[in-house]
């Protein structure tokens, strides 16, 4: 009797499956096997390979120039995840490796500083090569000398940056630059009147100030 009632238990068992293709039960089987030798390994390789060979990681220094108007590094590691969408994927000594949008590329000249550049290909910052190097974010309006290379007298100029456009142009052309210009007064109160944020570099760019409004978004 004690054997008796285990064969039939399984007999009763068979039935259930009776009629089914077993084709394709066998087939199933194979598929959903979570434990299959090597299925996993494969996996975890291709995924951590797609995550080494990103075209958009971009490897920044560590140091950042604290623009005007932020009180610490911190705030601009925010303030610049919100406006470029960039992400911090790993921190070394003195470097940090990015995630940057896709078009975004750091571009090595054969001279000068390495230039960050966005998917239009405007240079958004620049650093240098050595260890201690500092990130300089450039801002999207700017008062810029321009020399005249026939008497060597030099003007200046208000450029938008992210169009290519001269905005405001002095009218005197000196032999002295920069701030010493004597129309620089002039063209910088000129670039404060109409752009009073101008001098944080995270604004008034169009991806920035569509990156920035989206995050506030609830």
């Amino acid at each position: 009797m004690k054997n008796g009632k285990p064969k039939r238990t399984r007999q009763d068992a068979e039935r259930l499956f009776e009629g089914l293709p077993q084709a394709s039960v066998r087939s199933t089987n194979r598929a959903a096997n979570p434990f299959e030798e090597g299925v996993f390994e494969k996996v975890e390789r291709i995924d951590e390979e797609s995550k080494l060979w990103k075209d958009n990681l971009v490897t920044l220094p560590m140091a950042i120039e604290l623009p005007r108007g932020y009180e610490s590094m911190s705030r601009l590691r925010d303030a610049m995840q919100r406006a470029w969408r960039v992400k911090w994927v790993r921190e070394g000594k003195n470097e940090v490796v990015t995630e940057f949008p896709e078009g975004w590329a750091a571009v090595r000249p054969e001279s000068g500083p390495i230039e960050l550049r966005d998917p239009s290909g405007v240079v958004r910052a620049l650093y240098g090569w050595a260890e201690d190097a500092e990130l300089r974010i450039l801002p999207r309006y700017l008062v810029e000398s321009q020399a005249n290379s026939s008497n060597g007298l030099g003007s200046l100029l208000v450029r938008d940056r992210e169009s290519g456009q001269i905005l405001e142009r002095s009218s005197t052309w000196s032999a002295q630059s920069g701030t010493n210009h004597p129309d620089w007064t002039r063209l910088s109160a000129w670039l404060d009147a109409r752009y009073p944020q101008h001098r944080d570099p995270l604004r008034y760019w169009a991806d920035c100030e569509e990156n920035i409004a989206n995050s506030l978004e609830p």
